[in-house]
């Protein structure tokens, strides 16, 4: 794909995750995408969160991978309602069709799990409020610096499996300082559902996103395909 066609879309992947983000504001919905690499824990950090959160939050789950029918199965079972899209390349064209099977009336939170776009030198913006990128020990202490635009258009990095460290070959201030690097402010919990540990600041951040005033925030913008992001 050459540039021009690529920017157009990116273009037209922007207007409709803006289309997006309208309906979920218009409905008092929080949309959250936990997106990251595939076997980095995403839906058992879900399945964690399910289980803590507080009854009365009505959630649901769209699942983009391409093993998504397990994934939603194991989600489905913590009585949350999940949407499979059997996808590596998702965009907002796809949560477009996938909410248009949600009734918002009866949700307060909609939970976007990807494994990013395979195909794109970016995170297209999907029309979410938040975005919570997850990397795995297991998965190497490079991964953030492999991942800029990711990290930088992320509100939260969880590094997930951290009881692995004494197993792995991992060094957590390599990655720490290229998180710090790409985007110097934002927030890193440390997380093992095995052990639980970090799995209530998860929670904790969650429903700090229920409970922000979006009126008083910006819009996230994906980030510009075009300029590279300079070490800092």
């Amino acid at each position: 794909m050459n540039a021009v066609n690529f920017k157009s879309r990116f273009d037209l992947n922007n207007q409709i995750a803006r289309d997006n983000r309208a309906k979920f504001t218009a409905a008092g919905v929080i949309a959250v995408n936990l997106v990251g690499p595939a076997g980095s824990g995403k839906t058992s950090l879900i399945e964690s969160l399910l289980s803590r959160l507080s009854p009365i939050i009505r959630s649901a789950a769209i699942v983009a991978e391409l093993a998504a029918e397990r994934q939603v199965e194991r989600i489905a079972r913590r009585r949350c309602k999940a949407i499979p899209l059997v996808t590596d390349n998702l965009t907002a064209i796809h949560i477009r069709d996938a909410i248009a099977q949600l009734n918002f009336g009866e949700l307060d939170l909609v939970l976007i799990e990807s494994e990013g776009n395979a195909h794109s030198p970016v995170e297209f913006d999907l029309g979410q409020n938040f975005r919570a990128s997850v990397f795995s020990v297991a998965g190497g202490d490079d991964k953030a610096t492999e991942n800029p635009f990711l990290v930088a258009g992320s509100d939260l990095v969880i590094l997930n499996k951290i009881d692995l460290l004494p197993l792995v070959k991992f060094d957590l201030s390599v990655f720490m300082q290229d998180v710090t690097r790409i985007k110097p402010k934002v927030p890193i919990i440390q997380t093992s559902v095995e052990s639980a540990q970090g799995i209530d600041r998860w929670v904790e951040w969650v429903e700090s996103c229920l409970s922000s005033n979006l009126g008083a925030r910006p819009l996230p913008r994906a980030p510009n395909p075009f300029i590279r992001i300079p070490n800092q």
